[in-house]
């Protein structure tokens, strides 16, 4: 590496440091406002790229096993774009929509310290305990829900929507519980975790309605136990958090009826006269299973299966189940429709970079408990591809599996400089 004054590299990590604030409030913003999550990216991407050795970190970054995951899956879905029925503008839309993937890759090549990392984690841990107050308040002062079922009326969602809440308070426990038991941590701070993973996992089993969280928390808190704790104790672990977190979610009314009501619509299915969310689900899925059966080898390209969706559910359907879609609600059908076989191996070439990613612990757990959460939720969902849940598990999947560091910092320089002196 050629030589870089002290003076030099701490001018960069000034402006390295910068773009992880940046990225922190990011994160923030991508479960609470999606403008202030694009102008923090924005402005953090500029900090980043213009610090010297950013394209060392980069390239350091990439050829891991996260980052060389992340390329090749990205890499895949720009060529599909090629065959896509529809013009450019569509097909550059629709894979954009995989762009948290290059924030994955740049969180990684920036958080490669433990001190920054948990910065990241507190910080986060910080504006949920802050999101879930106002969330409870707000659900207390709430006025009487109205008499007419078709008004949706839902006290105590501030983040967005229920699904986004829902799975925000998630990664909030899975990082509380991470700092207060994985990391040194004073008693007043894990005090103050051990509140916070109670205000979170009140608040997804009292207000969140979004089942998509019911499910992450019981993945991501099996998981991430059996990746905190050693010998025995790990393989027990997660049957106990399973047991105890879904005797938690079903003393809760709310989620008891939520589940009740989709294996209703399931059961109804497309025969039901009004449209439910299940029952569109199912009518999705079987229609984009049909699209997959014509064109499994390369798919529709990116961009091409709202056009092929409406044009095959139009020849089957009329009424609810004749309405158009964008969006498959399941990551894994999306991925096959689009991309075909050489898309689903890239899927597939990205879920073992995460796996094999090598990061300090407590970190790596906590990540792949979020990752295999997300992977679980997927089914039902494009987690990986809508702005809130793809945006929050990229910057929070990069800044937890971040390897070692790729550039010197600038006491580090320093100390090596007094050394030689």
């Amino acid at each position: 590496m050629p030589y870089v004054s002290v003076a030099a590299l701490a001018s960069g990590e000034r402006r390295a440091d910068a773009a992880r604030v940046l990225f922190i409030l990011a994160a923030i913003g991508s479960f609470s406002s999606p403008p202030v999550a694009n102008i923090a990216e924005g402005l953090g991407l500029i900090a980043f790229f213009t610090s010297p050795g950013a394209w060392i970190r980069l390239r350091t970054a990439a050829a891991l096993p996260l980052g060389a995951g992340s390329l090749i899956l990205l890499t895949t879905m720009a060529v599909a774009m090629l065959w896509a029925d529809v013009e450019w503008v569509r097909r550059f839309a629709a894979w954009w929509s995989w762009r948290p993937l290059l924030l994955l890759l740049v969180a990684s090549a920036l958080f490669t310290e433990a001190r920054w990392k948990e910065r990241f984690a507190l910080a986060l841990v910080g504006a949920l305990v802050l999101a879930a107050v106002v969330s409870f308040v707000a659900r207390l002062l709430a006025a009487p829900a109205p008499a007419d079922p078709a008004v949706i009326h839902e006290p105590g969602i501030i983040l967005r929507n229920h699904t986004t809440q829902g799975m925000a308070f998630v990664v909030g426990t899975v990082l509380a519980a991470m700092l207060a038991w994985g990391c040194p941590v004073s008693s007043r701070r894990r005090q103050f975790l051990l509140v916070a993973i109670v205000l979170f996992v009140a608040n997804i089993a009292l207000i969140a309605s979004g089942r998509s969280a019911h499910v992450a928390l019981l993945v991501a808190g099996a998981v991430g136990a059996f990746s905190l704790l050693q010998g025995r104790r790990r393989w027990l672990a997660p049957i106990v958090v399973l047991v105890l977190g879904t005797a938690v979610l079903a003393s809760s009314s709310m989620v008891r009826q939520r589940f009740e009501t989709a294996v209703g619509e399931l059961d109804s299915g497309v025969s039901s006269p009004n449209v439910t969310s299940m029952g569109l689900r199912k009518v999705i899925w079987e229609t984009t299973g049909e699209l997959i059966s014509r064109r499994p080898l390369l798919g529709y390209g990116v961009g091409g299966f709202a056009p092929a969706y409406a044009k095959l559910v139009h020849q089957h359907y009329t009424g609810w189940q004749a309405a158009e879609a964008t969006d498959t609600h399941n990551q894994y059908l999306h991925v096959m429709v689009e991309a075909g076989i050489p898309g689903v191996l890239a899927f597939l070439a990205f879920v073992v970079g995460v796996m094999r990613q090598s990061a300090p612990a407590p970190f790596r757990g906590a990540g792949l408990a979020l990752f295999s959460a997300w992977l679980v939720t997927s089914l039902f969902n494009s987690h990986f591809q809508s702005f809130a849940e793809a945006h929050l598990i990229g910057l929070v999947l990069g800044a937890l599996l971040a390897g070692r560091a790729a550039y010197p910092s600038a006491s580090s320089a320093a100390t090596t400089a007094a050394t030689r002196s």
